[in-house]
């Protein structure tokens, strides 16, 4: 289909609000956009600031420029447009860096909604220290944190915060000295200063979670996994934090096996949930060679790594092997189930769900029965499962995202939900303008679609979306050349609307 023709479609459409649809935030593009010809100039340019102010900020804190480093982050957090996305990503990243201040600032600005909640008790219960820190000591302990853990200077680090009598003897210095010793490998002393902080801020998961590793590189394999255990009862409701969680378990796991191949096994998955995937490859890919008691296993994981990566002839590839090794291995089963169900090939998928439910009756092998249900026209028993399921767990992203296909009443609910999760599900964003640009809330469907601006500038969805308010607010050349830009990244986008692309966003 050429161009123009695209276009003539894309304004016959543009009357009619139509579709739209890793979990992980991506690198930043922090290379500026030439705003003179295109429809969202305001946009484009707050992007620029923002990603610029922000690399500039994290370029020098890992070089230990920190104080240049805090002020860059300052003048983001002030000069920065009011939206709630941004400055829940940000504060995340400051709270990491010990720039609790402007966290803090962050925060303090966001609107009282459902999409900030979660996210604000997530960061504070993960990282925040018990006690309320000056401008000053905050910039020292960020420098040693740089230090730390870029530098390479966790001796010299550790050694001065031990011997400076101005900074307050508070749960995070004595956090840092143990991250300082923990970096030196001297173990001992590590255990003594997280003890130190937790007895002064049993809360702070982070701190549990530094204590976990230092146990576990210690050959203290029971303390150590009764620390995870603890941990996982902090019930983190975003994605995010449970990721987190997850890789301090596979952390321990990995240090306390005693065979190499599931050693292996454990370091991929937490390089796998640290979004380091090629790492995991690597590491997975050696242990193949070395290892058949565990070949299941390692195949098994390699297929979801390759599947949640978007390689799906890889992932059949690898959770087949796996399966052919052992028929009861979970993993391979619920990956061979999900590329089933992409390729269309819906009774395969329900066949490999039902048995994924067998192996492990998991939230999301159900979820996989019910959508594949749904598919084949048997709507009725799809509904039943989901109306169980969301009886006992409404937090599950999945589990609300595919209800809505046969429920699409609980739309204004469960998307909200998803995002107060998962802030980067670009789809959810997309749906949310949606729905708000059906209500005629051109002021909310702008807000909406800015974040799904940030997370990814090229989906054509986000173009077609945005001609469809520029349009309700006159300006029809901004509009149509919005509708060139979905053209281009996606000439053939009504086809993929029409085949169900949204089908749970309410069009």
């Amino acid at each position: 289909m050429n161009r123009v023709l695209t276009f003539l479609i894309c304004i016959i459409l543009s009357s009619a609000v139509t579709a739209n649809a890793e979990t992980a935030l991506k690198p930043f593009n922090v290379q500026a956009k030439a705003v003179s010809s295109v429809a969202n100039i305001d946009t484009v340019a707050k992007d620029n600031f923002i990603k610029s102010k922000y690399a500039s900020a994290e370029n020098r804190f890992i070089q230990s420029n920190v104080k240049a480093s805090y002020d860059d982050f300052s003048e983001l957090v002030d000069k920065a447009d009011h939206d709630d996305y941004v400055f829940l990503l940000y504060g995340i990243k400051m709270a990491e860096y010990g720039m609790f201040d402007l966290s803090d600032k962050l925060i303090d600005r966001l609107d009282a909604n459902h999409f900030t909640g979660a996210y604000v008790k997530d960061i504070r219960k993960y990282y925040y220290p018990s006690w309320i820190m000056n401008q000053e000591d905050i910039i020292v302990f960020a420098d040693a944190y740089s230090n730390i853990i870029y530098n390479n200077m966790a001796l010299e680090t550790t050694s001065e915060l031990l011997n400076s009598p101005k900074l307050p003897d508070c749960d995070y210095k004595n956090y840092l000295i143990a991250l300082g010793y923990y970096k030196t490998n001297n173990l001992t002393n590590a255990l003594k200063y997280i003890n130190y902080a937790i007895t002064q801020n049993s809360e702070n998961i982070n701190y549990l979670s530094l204590k976990a590793k230092i146990l576990a590189d210690s050959k203290k394999t029971s303390q150590a996994l009764k620390i995870v255990k603890e941990i996982k009862k902090a019930s983190f409701l975003t994605t995010d934090f449970q990721r987190k969680v997850r890789a301090t378990e596979e952390y321990v796991l990995y240090k306390t096996s005693k065979n190499e191949a599931l050693k292996d096994y454990h370091l991929a998955y937490y390089y796998h949930l640290q979004d380091k995937s090629l790492l995991a490859i690597k590491v997975l890919q050696s242990a193949i060679l070395v290892s058949k008691q565990y070949s299941s296993d390692i195949y098994a994981l390699l297929g979801r790594i390759y599947y949640e990566n978007n390689d799906p002839i890889r992932a059949y590839e690898f959770a087949s092997k796996s399966y052919k090794d052992n028929k009861r291995n979970y993993i391979a089963v619920l990956t061979l189930a999900d590329v089933k169900y992409d390729q269309k090939n819906y009774t395969d998928s329900l066949s490999y769900y039902k048995k994924a439910k067998k192996l492990s009756n998991t939230t999301a092998s159900q979820v996989g029965i019910a959508k594949s249900y749904f598919a084949l026209s048997k709507p009725d028993k799809a509904k039943k499962i989901y109306e169980k399921l969301l009886k006992d767990n409404k937090t599950n992203e999945d589990l609300l995202v595919e209800s809505l296909k046969i429920i699409p009443q609980r739309v204004d609910y469960y998307l909200p939900r998803v995002a107060s999760i998962d802030l980067s599900n670009n789809n959810i964003w997309l749906g949310l303008a949606n729905l708000a640009i059906k209500d005629g809330n051109y002021t909310m469907a702008s807000t909406y679609l800015n974040n799904s601006y940030y997370i990814d500038e090229n989906n054509f969805k986000y173009y077609y979306y945005l001609s469809l308010v520029l349009r309700a607010k006159g300006d029809i050349d901004s509009a149509n050349r919005s509708l060139l830009s979905c053209a281009d990244i996606n000439a053939d986008y009504k086809s993929v609307i029409n085949s169900g692309y949204s089908e749970y966003y309410g069009n």
